[in-house]
């Protein structure tokens, strides 16, 4: 991966140390969507630094990573939009893990980027599906058809597991201990494995599936995926992702029902039952419990809500001006 040659003026050292952070994380196994994002991430770094005049990262101080920043928060996207905050997050991220790794390999003297601050998400994950929503989801496939209970397994393992969808295509059958109702989740976010119970409605979807609907698809034997397509091979993320939809629609759920916004209803729910915000962060497989407790401020506003609508002694209506003169004593 290089830089193009009209971005190469006035970098000077930028484009070899570059090189070798990628090198880097290649050797310990990131994604090639995460070196691709680094690649193109300190691009536009370097360019706002060949602007600068800067083309040392021996250079680099902390102002030009607070102008770099404010930068950011002023770029505007070829849709006329600004920059999102976890787009800004994810860059500053980036700039910040580039600088610490120059400073662990003694590039550099000091890292200008050890205080830099990452703004804060403060959006919540939207249209989470409420408990009889996703009762009425996991039933919307056929009982009577091969595709209809594999979706349905696969609906009631997102819902369950809040797995992820690349997690969930990659599934080999050996990852699966019905006995013990396990689940191995190879290679997932970071290149990390993890194990996750599998809830009894799952585990019971997915007995089914493997009993009566799996030798229906299968063409191969030698072929070891769990979820295969009607051709015989492992389903595409395009043909889940339609297949979902359409479920929402028949369920009668606005908006488009994905496997994500499944991950994150299952973590909603969970919170908002009292699993402890650990569990759940080793469910999920997070890196940071901060990205898991996203989810206990939807939980918690999701309570907020009820409590103002139902509990007695909750009530957000303010008393009309005639009442709080009532309420006020005579001097």
């Amino acid at each position: 991966m290089r830089i193009l040659a009209a971005d190469r003026v006035r970098r000077g050292n930028l484009e070899r140390h570059l090189e070798a952070f990628l090198d880097d994380l290649r050797v310990r196994n990131y994604s090639k969507s995460r070196i691709s994002g680094a690649y193109l991430t300190l691009a536009f770094f370097f360019r706002y630094l060949n602007a600068q005049k800067v083309c040392d990262v021996r250079r680099v101080d902390e102002s030009h990573l607070a102008g770099f920043a404010r930068n950011l928060s002023l770029f505007v996207t070829k849709f006329g939009k600004p920059m999102s905050t976890a787009s800004q997050r994810y860059y500053l991220g980036t700039v910040r893990g580039f600088f610490r790794f120059l400073e662990a390999t003694n590039q550099i003297l000091q890292n200008p980027a050890r205080d830099l601050p990452l703004p804060r998400i403060q959006s919540l994950p939207r249209g989470v599906l409420t408990m009889e929503q996703a009762r009425r989801l996991m039933n919307a496939p056929s009982p009577f058809t091969p595709w209809g209970l594999r979706d349905r397994a696969m609906l009631e393992l997102f819902y369950g597991t809040g797995i992820r969808l690349r997690e969930c295509l990659n599934l080999e059958l050996s990852d699966v201990d019905l006995a013990e109702q396990l689940l191995l989740i190879r290679d997932g976010k970071g290149k990390k494995d993890r194990m996750v119970p599998i809830p009894g409605r799952a585990a019971v979807a997915l007995d089914i599936y493997l009993r009566e609907a799996r030798s229906q698809l299968i063409r191969d034997p030698r072929v070891s995926t769990l979820f295969l397509s009607m051709r015989g091979n492992k389903v595409g993320q395009s043909t889940l992702s339609a297949a979902f939809h359409q479920y929402g629609r028949t369920a009668g759920i606005p908006g488009r029902v994905s496997p994500h916004l499944l991950r994150h209803t299952c973590a909603t729910h969970l919170l908002k039952r009292g699993a402890d915000i650990r569990h759940v962060q080793e469910l999920l497989g997070h890196k940071h419990i901060e990205t898991t407790a996203i989810y206990t401020r939807v939980a918690v506003k999701d309570l907020q809500e009820v409590l103002a609508k139902a509990h007695p002694r909750d009530r957000r209506r303010p008393p009309s001006r005639r009442k709080r003169a009532r309420l006020t004593p005579k001097k």
